[in-house]
């Protein structure tokens, strides 16, 4: 129920922002913006084949597929390098005791829920945790007294941590890159306290895992540990 609800909240917020917001003058400014180092450019590659059986099968395929995952690979990695150590060093250094002081989760709701949707976004961007790892330093946060709200709003930002408001700064300029990020920013701590709001007022609130930041440092030889091991093998294939 999170999931959907939180998304509509997103669209509709997001939505009434920019109608009200919009920027014509910048935006025909984005347009007309040179991309900066000319981006990355991915190649139009059609493979041949009536059905997708037959175009899997056409060498080309399997060519045109490592080009692609290579141009990705080489543009993120170091992101998400950087996004795994900083998440990774934070979950397990970081005590508990921080992340309640700075959520202050001992003053009164009227000011912690508004207080942690505002920190939520700012924690996730410093940390540079896209959502391919941020659900557990969530799950730490969240068990450390970070609120309902600023959890919600910590997930949220993963459309604004650095490594993407970079791309938007050289595809559309700086001035439209911080029109983005504000309007984000504003969705998201918005977004963020309703959602507290109403599964505080109905209940809804799922209790805080006290074993979140312990359950990180295990390692079993379960499904997950045998898809990465499947799926790796398969990029260094395809790389």
């Amino acid at each position: 129920m999170a999931e959907w609800l939180g998304g509509i909240l997103l669209v509709v917020i997001m939505s009434v922002l920019v109608k009200l917001t919009y920027p014509k003058q910048l935006a025909e400014e984005a347009r007309r913006h040179k991309e900066e180092g000319e981006g990355h450019q991915h190649m139009a590659t059609e493979i041949k084949g009536a059905n997708w059986r037959k175009k899997l099968a056409n060498p080309e395929s399997r060519i045109a597929i490592a080009q692609n995952f290579t141009m990705e690979w080489m543009m993120l990695w170091k992101d998400l390098a950087a996004g795994f150590l900083i998440g990774g060093f934070l979950a397990v250094f970081v005590p508990h005791d921080v992340w309640r002081a700075l959520f202050v989760t001992d003053e009164s709701p009227w000011l912690k829920i508004p207080l942690n949707a505002l920190l939520g976004p700012v924690v996730a961007m410093l940390t540079f945790v896209c959502s391919i790892g941020n659900e557990p330093l969530a799950a730490v946060l969240f068990a450390g007294g970070a609120g309902f709200g600023g959890v919600i709003a910590f997930l949220y930002a993963d459309l604004i941590v650095i490594p993407l408001l970079d791309p938007y700064r050289r595809y559309f300029g700086w001035r439209m890159a911080a029109y983005i990020a504000v309007v984000f920013y504003l969705t998201m701590v918005l977004a963020a306290i309703v959602m507290d709001l109403i599964f505080t007022g109905a209940g809804w609130l799922p209790p805080a895992d006290q074993h979140a930041q312990q359950q990180l440092h295990q390692f079993s030889l379960n499904y997950t540990f045998w898809l990465n091991l499947g799926f790796g093998l398969l990029a260094i294939y395809w790389f």
